[in-house]
C-alpha cells in the first residue's frame, strides 16, 4: 500500500515538472519570436465641416469644426483618404497578413482611427464578429470593441492637454514597448511624431531621406502618404527595418463627357 502511494505521488511529481518544463518551452518559444510593427502614416484628412443655417430657400453654409482659437480642428477621413485606407487593408489581405495581426494602434485623432477601420474587420480584430448587434473587440477607449486601440483611451480629438499630435507620442511609445514578444501591430501615426516614434520604440534610425522622405525642409517630418515601414524587433529589443513598402496610389479625376 504505501509502495503504490509513493508511485502515485512519484506519478504526480512528474507531471507536475513535465508540465512546468512544458509551461518554459512555449515561454521560450514566445520569446524567441520576433515582433513585427507595420508604420504608417494615416490617410488623408479634411477638416469637419458644420452646418451653420437650417436651409430652407437660402443657400446652406457651413464653418470648420474647431476650437475658438483654432488650436485644434476635427479632421476625419478625406474621400482619397478613405480610398487609400481601403487599399491598404486590401494590400494585408492580399498578402496574408490581415488575420496575423495582433494589435491596431492609433492615437485620439479620428484620422489615425479610421485609417485602420477597414483593416480591424478585415483582420478580425474588430467588428461585430458573433451577430449580436456589439462590437466585439478587446480594445478599451472611447469606441470600445471596434479593434483599434487608440491612445490616450479616453480622449477626443480636441479635448484639453490632448489637442496636439505630439501630446498622445509617449502613450504610442510606451504600447510599443509593452507589446508581447511575437505581436503582429500596425501602428497608424502623424507626419510630425512617426518617425521619431519609430526611432524611440524601436532603435531604428530614420535619418535616411530615401527610405524616410521627409517633407521640403525638415529632417523629421513625414512627406508621403503611400509608405509603409515594416520593423521587425528581436528578443534584445533591437529593431531592425525589413521593407519600405511604397503604395501606387493616386486620385483619377472624372473627366466629364
Amino acid at each position: 500500500m504505501h509502495g503504490l502511494a509513493r508511485h502515485r505521488q512519484w506519478h504526480r511529481l512528474v507531471t507536475a515538472v513535465s508540465a512546468g518544463i512544458a509551461w518554459w518551452a512555449l515561454q521560450a518559444d514566445a520569446r524567441a519570436q520576433p515582433t513585427i510593427i507595420y508604420f504608417i502614416r494615416h490617410s488623408e484628412n479634411e477638416v469637419r465641416l458644420i452646418r451653420t443655417n437650417t436651409g430652407g430657400n437660402v443657400p446652406a453654409t457651413f464653418v470648420e469644426e474647431c476650437t475658438p482659437t483654432r488650436s485644434c480642428c476635427i479632421q476625419p477621413l478625406s474621400a482619397l483618404g478613405q480610398s487609400r485606407r481601403d487599399a491598404l487593408a486590401e494590400w494585408f489581405v492580399r498578402h496574408g497578413l490581415a488575420h496575423g495581426l495582433t494589435h491596431l494602434i492609433a492615437t485620439n485623432k479620428p484620422r489615425t482611427v479610421e485609417t485602420l477601420r477597414p483593416l480591424a474587420i478585415a483582420s478580425g480584430l474588430g467588428g461585430d464578429r458573433d451577430g449580436d448587434g456589439t462590437l466585439d473587440g478587446s480594445d478599451i477607449d472611447v469606441v470600445p470593441g471596434d479593434g483599434i486601440q487608440q491612445y490616450p483611451a479616453d480622449r477626443l480629438e480636441c479635448d484639453p492637454d490632448y489637442e496636439k499630435t505630439l501630446d498622445s507620442k509617449p502613450l504610442i511609445v510606451k504600447a510599443i514597448h509593452d507589446l508581447q514578444p511575437g505581436s503582429r501591430a500596425v501602428v497608424a501615426n502623424h507626419s510630425d511624431t512617426l518617425y521619431s516614434i519609430i526611432t524611440e520604440a524601436t532603435g531604428v534610425d530614420t535619418s535616411d531621406p530615401v527610405l524616410f522622405p521627409k517633407e521640403a525642409g525638415s529632417t523629421t517630418r513625414v512627406r508621403n502618404f503611400n509608405d509603409l515601414w515594416i520593423v521587425e524587433i528581436g528578443p534584445t529589443g533591437a529593431g531592425m527595418l525589413l521593407k519600405h513598402v511604397v503604395f501606387d496610389i493616386a486620385l483619377e479625376r472624372q473627366r466629364h463627357q
